[in-house]
């Protein structure tokens, strides 16, 4: 697993700034699932003795500029019942940043990147939502998902927001001897990537947040009766930063793999898997409004002036 984190503005600066002198900020929160598999307790890949008896998949993508929605190829919605099915809401994109700057600068040739959670981060002003949930768990090569939610402001006066999600429930049984039992646990590869961003000048306040978040919970099904078996968060994925300082500003970057704990399955018995994922960030400009202390200074200041200068008309 590799980690890294950093906190000086100077650095996540050169890491996205092309035009120092603009303000900009951002926020960036793209996760990436490589490989969701099932494992026994020898660590080797569970593809027989489960079968997957129904499937739901949706997946959403929405982005906001200025309170405008993002479009993009299709709709931002997606259901399916297909087992194992491809669940692809393509690039929603708002703001005047996006067309053709935006798939040159993080779609090399035009094609939707689904399998890398971190792109590069453009400057401009734009709001990007992205989402991809493909493949079964009950394979060598295991079930993949991304969700992308990048928001980007280089002026004041503009705010963008997106988010993507990842909703998966399946109901399975093990056809394995009645009885019997199996010792499992869920191995997920990820790539995950969360950064806040500000570099707010000239009276320009910035503010920007990058959550990401994945659940998985097991429940066993006997008549009537559900009974949760594991409940798994890992910690590497589900986190978020914020920033509306530059002394704030952070980049968390974690890939790698991770284990759940072992659960017992039980020969001829049902089984209900959830899956949950979420991206979401923000990013907003304004200008500095002066409290309203200053502006009764400003204000006296004034009234100052303009007594000096009547008792100077009144002398001559």
């Amino acid at each position: 697993m590799k980690l890294t984190k950093y906190l000086a503005a100077a650095a996540v600066s050169a890491a996205f700034i092309a035009a120092p002198a603009s303000a900009a900020t951002m926020g960036m929160a793209d996760l990436a699932i490589t490989g969701l598999i099932i494992l026994n307790a020898n660590n080797a890949p569970v593809t027989s003795g489960i079968v997957i008896q129904n499937e739901n998949r949706t997946g959403t993508a929405n982005s906001n500029f200025n309170n405008a929605e993002g479009s993009g190829d299709g709709v931002g919605n997606i259901f399916s019942t297909t087992i194992g099915g491809t669940v692809d809401v393509k690039n929603r994109c708002a703001g005047p940043s996006c067309g053709a700057a935006m798939p040159a600068g993080n779609y090399p040739g035009g094609v939707e990147n689904n399998f890398t959670a971190h792109i590069a981060a453009p400057n401009g002003n734009y709001a990007m939502g992205d989402m991809f949930i493909s493949g079964t768990a009950l394979g060598v090569t295991g079930a993949n998902g991304l969700t992308r939610a990048d928001s980007s402001v280089m002026s004041p006066g503009n705010a963008g927001s997106a988010n993507a999600t990842i909703a998966n429930s399946a109901t399975s049984i093990t056809t394995f001897t009645v009885g019997d039992t199996l010792q499992a646990k869920f191995a997920l590869g990820y790539n995950a990537y969360v950064a806040a961003f500000v570099d707010a000048l000239n009276g320009v306040n910035g503010s920007s947040l990058a959550t990401i978040s994945w659940a998985l919970s097991l429940q066993e099904v006997i008549g009537n009766v559900s009974t949760t078996i594991l409940n798994w968060s890992p910690t590497e994925i589900n986190d978020g930063v914020t920033s509306s300082d530059p002394s704030q500003n952070s980049i968390k970057e974690t890939s790698g793999t991770t284990l759940s704990n072992l659960v017992t399955l039980t020969g001829g018995r049902t089984y209900k898997l959830t899956i949950n994922q979420a991206s979401n960030s923000i990013a907003s400009e304004v200008r500095a409004v002066p409290e309203p202390g200053s502006m009764v200074l400003v204000g006296l200041g004034l009234l100052a002036l303009g007594a000096a200068s009547r008792r100077r008309k009144a002398a001559k």
